[in-house]
This record gives structure tokens, C-alpha cells and sequence, in this order.
């Protein structure tokens, strides 16, 4: 049986459960979580890019931060990595398991008006545009046509239909993953 000593979760578009279950697997391992979004805003943060113009951010800076992402899952043992492009990034990487979490288009919405404050209305403008955009933008920086493609990833959750508790028993029945 393999040892995995990484997890990559994607989450398929925003608001689908991804940083949910990638913090609650972090904290039930006792390893370390990493997010492309954390290291997106601290890139940011260095070179001095105000983090309200994300969707401005130049492609070598996506790059850049992508890199980086796959240099943690590569070099370093006990991380659970969260990004739209975690499981595509790593698809090549034999000890690291990836995970998927999807969930409907209304579930996802409402769960983004609850986070952010929004009406229901509001959150689909923001949902819809955030998933579109970032695809063709990940579609334009590495040529990936479906960077959901199920044969990226060795499983793939049904956020909408478990509890997050549940989902982590799941991602921890299917992959040989110890705890720290």
C-alpha cells in the first residue's frame, strides 16, 4: 500500500467545500495547510501588488505562485494543499492524493452569499464571473482544457451531499494517509 505525503484538494470552481475540508484534513493529520490563495496574497504582499486588483494579476505572477505551490507538494511532507489547479498541478506526482470537491451551481452560491455577506443575486454575479475567469485564465497560462478532468484526481466528493466531517472519514478510508 503507498504512502501519500501530501494531499491536494481542488475545489471545482469557488465556493464547492475545497477550504473546508483541506483545513479540517490539516488539522485532523497534524500537517501543515497551504493554499494557493495564501500564497497568491503573500507573493502580493512582497513585490507590493494591492491584493484588490487580483483579477489584474499579471500571468507571470500566476505562474510564479503556481510554482511555488508544486515546490512545497514536491519538497516538503505532511501538507495539505488547496487550489482550483492543486490536482492538475500535481497529476504527476505519485505521493501525492488529490481530491476534488464539486457541488452544484445554486449550492455554491448561496454558500458564497452566507461567507461574504451578499444577497443571493449578488453571489451569482461574483460566482459565475470568478468561475469563468479563472478558467480561461488557467486555460490561457497552461493550455489545460479541463483542469477537472476526473482522471486528475483519485476522488472525487460530492460537497452538497456529506457533512465536511464526513468527507474527511471519506478522503481518510480511501488514501493511505498517516497522521504526524
Amino acid at each position: 500500500m503507498m504512502k501519500y505525503k501530501n494531499i491536494a484538494v481542488s475545489g471545482k470552481n469557488i465556493a464547492s467545500g475545497s477550504s473546508t475540508l483541506a483545513k479540517l484534513l490539516a488539522e485532523k493529520l497534524g500537517w501543515r495547510f497551504s493554499s494557493a490563495g495564501d500564497l497568491m496574497r503573500q507573493h502580493c504582499k512582497e513585490i507590493g501588488w494591492p491584493i484588490e486588483r487580483n483579477h489584474e494579476i499579471p500571468d507571470e505572477i500566476d505562474k510564479k505562485v503556481d510554482k511555488r505551490a508544486r515546490e512545497i507538494l514536491e519538497k516538503e511532507e505532511g501538507i495539505v494543499h488547496e487550489g482550483w489547479l492543486a490536482g492538475w498541478l500535481t497529476r504527476d506526482l505519485p505521493y501525492v492524493f488529490r481530491v476534488l470537491c464539486v457541488a452544484p451551481l445554486a449550492v455554491r452560491i448561496k454558500r458564497f452569499a452566507q461567507r461574504e455577506g451578499d444577497t443571493l443575486a449578488e453571489a451569482k454575479k461574483k460566482v459565475v464571473f470568478r468561475d469563468r475567469t479563472t478558467i480561461e485564465k488557467h486555460q490561457r497560462l497552461y493550455q489545460v482544457k479541463n483542469q477537472f478532468d476526473p482522471h486528475y484526481f483519485d476522488l472525487i466528493i460530492k460537497t452538497d451531499q456529506m457533512t465536511p466531517e464526513e468527507e474527511v472519514k471519506l478522503v481518510l478510508s480511501k488514501g493511505a494517509i498517516e497522521k504526524r
